[in-house]
């Protein structure tokens, strides 16, 4: 998902581990500032 805010443009992801692929449990929401 992407939004504005203040000016600056934001990607968001929702990221999640699961033990069966491997990877540390847990939910994750994270954003990033394009340039």
């Amino acid at each position: 998902m992407t939004y504005e805010a203040g000016g600056k443009q934001y990607v968001v992801t929702v990221d999640g581990g699961h033990g069966s692929f491997g990877t540390k449990l847990g939910d994750y929401v994270r954003a990033y500032a394009l340039p």
